[in-house]
C-alpha cells in the first residue's frame, strides 16, 4: 500500500472512530487526545507501548495536530524499538508524513509530543504491517498520558 493510500486509511478511520483512545482492535489504531490540558509543559509527551506480533515487518504512525494553528506549537509522533526511531511533525492542520520503524515483531514505543507551551488536540493512527502492508493486528498500551 502507497503512503497516500494509507494515510488515507488514517483519516477514514479517524472521522469513523471520533477522539478518545479507542479502536484498538481495528485494523488501524486511531486514537485521540489532549497533550498537555493545563497548556504549561512545553515538553509533554504523551507514551505507549504497542506490541506487534509475529509476521510483522514494521510499525508506522502519523499524527494530525486538531488544534488550531499556534506559531512555534507543533504535534510529533515518534516510534522506536531498540536501536531504530523515526519521528515526523503535524504541519498547518495537515497529517504528518507516515513514519515506519522495520524492527519485526515485538514491542515499539509511539510517543506524540509538542515543541512548546500550549494545549494541544490530537489525532493519532498506527498499526503493525507485514512487508506487504498487510495489518498484523495491534495490542496497545498506554503508559503516559502529560
Amino acid at each position: 500500500m502507497k503512503t497516500t493510500s494509507l494515510k488515507k486509511a488514517f483519516i477514514v478511520a479517524a472521522m469513523l472512530t471520533g477522539f478518545g483512545h479507542t479502536g484498538l482492535s481495528m485494523a488501524y489504531g486511531i486514537g485521540g487526545a489532549v497533550l498537555d490540558p493545563a497548556g504549561n509543559n512545553a515538553s509533554a509527551t504523551d507514551l505507549a507501548s504497542v506490541n506487534c506480533p509475529g509476521g510483522t515487518h514494521h510499525f508506522s504512525a502519523a499524527v494530525l495536530d486538531t488544534s488550531p494553528p499556534v506559531a512555534g506549537l507543533l504535534v510529533s509522533v515518534h516510534i522506536y524499538k531498540d536501536t531504530q526511531m523515526t519521528t515526523a511533525t503535524s504541519t498547518n492542520g495537515n497529517w504528518s508524513d507516515i513514519v515506519s520503524v522495520n524492527g519485526g515483531a515485538g514491542t515499539y514505543y509511539l510517543s506524540i509530543r509538542k515543541t512548546n507551551v500550549g494545549a494541544r488536540n490530537f489525532t493519532v493512527g498506527w498499526d503493525c504491517r507485514t512487508s506487504d502492508n498487510i495489518s498484523t493486528g495491534i495490542d496497545l498500551k498506554v503508559l503516559q498520558v502529560q
